[in-house]
């Protein structure tokens, strides 16, 4: 129910998709799917969490870099600008979620418990950077996170980059992290 909620909401977006459609989608009737989601809020929430963990993040593998933040960050950059540009539909769909939780206090709760969870993952991988002498030592990892996650939510929605540029804005990203060389 909830990957058919899904694929409909990507084909017709957050307003358009009816709830007979998913349920049709799904084989099963209204009432069957009015049973599990009483309300086509409710099933925008269970779609949501789908959107996130199995249509954008699953597909990058970051557990493969869980433990080199570094390398973490670059899979998560690349892949998410590659993702982006071959599924927008995902991305568009997030992006309505976002504005429509807006309005809605459960789906606003639901993108801070993620953005907080992204945000602290990205933190620690910083901080452990730092402990290895490879990220610099003066930089407020609380800030340069929320910049990442702003960088990342920019590469995702925006209109196509120019051929090759998510490869080098992940290793830009790498040279103005990276701890200064000492001067002679």
């Amino acid at each position: 129910m909830i990957a058919a909620g899904y694929r409909a909401m990507v084909r017709s977006g957050l307003e358009g998709a009816r709830t007979r459609d998913i349920a049709g989608e799904a084989g099963i009737t209204v009432a069957t799917l009015h049973y599990y989601f009483p309300t086509k809020d409710d099933l925008v929430r269970a779609v949501l969490e789908h959107t996130i963990q199995e249509q954008m993040l699953a597909p990058l593998r970051l557990d493969a870099d869980w433990d080199d933040g570094l390398a973490a960050l670059e899979t998560m950059i690349t892949g998410l600008a590659r993702h982006a540009d071959a599924e927008p539909g995902h991305y568009r769909l997030l992006n309505e979620m976002t504005w429509a939780a807006r309005e809605d206090a459960t789906l606003r709760a639901m993108l801070a418990v993620w953005h907080e969870g992204w945000h602290g993952a990205i933190g620690d991988w910083l901080r452990a950077a730092q402990r290895d002498g490879r990220v610099r030592s003066d930089l407020d990892t609380g800030a340069v996170a929320t910049m990442i996650i702003y960088l990342v939510l920019g590469m995702v929605t925006r209109p196509p980059l120019p051929a090759g540029a998510e490869d080098r804005l992940s290793e830009e990203l790498h040279r103005l992290l990276a701890a200064f060389e000492p001067k002679d």
